[in-house]
């Protein structure tokens, strides 16, 4: 597999649903945590908890949702043939590796195409 690839490089590896699942959430609940200390820390001094903080909260709440509707954040199905008996296999692009029910063989998913592992 990889003697096919002159040495050092290396394919990048694309966003694929799980990855940007995590990215999102983790982005949405950065902001949520933001705001909620805005919001506590500055609650009975000014009004910039409110100014801040709210908005931040909500953006929490609502970036997730938004970078999920995204076309890149999308699971991509990836068919094909298994490299070692030629079944029919049917994954998705968050699969690392799996085994062919037909015959048993490892197959490792990479770069949209299925390959013998």
């Amino acid at each position: 597999m990889e003697a096919d690839q002159p040495p050092g490089s290396k394919t990048p590896r694309s966003l694929d649903s799980a990855y940007s699942f995590s990215v999102s959430i983790a982005l949405g609940l950065a902001l949520f945590i933001g705001g909620l200390v805005i919001s506590l820390t500055f609650a009975n001094t000014s009004v910039v908890g409110l100014i801040f903080g709210v908005p931040l909260i909500l953006a929490g709440l609502a970036v997730p949702l938004v970078m999920m509707r995204n076309e890149l954040f999308t699971k991509h199905e990836v068919a094909g043939e298994c490299p070692h008996c030629a079944a029919p296999l049917k994954t998705s692009d968050a699969t690392l590796k799996l085994e062919c029910p037909g015959c048993g063989g490892t197959v490792v998913v990479r770069d949209m195409t299925l390959r013998a592992g």
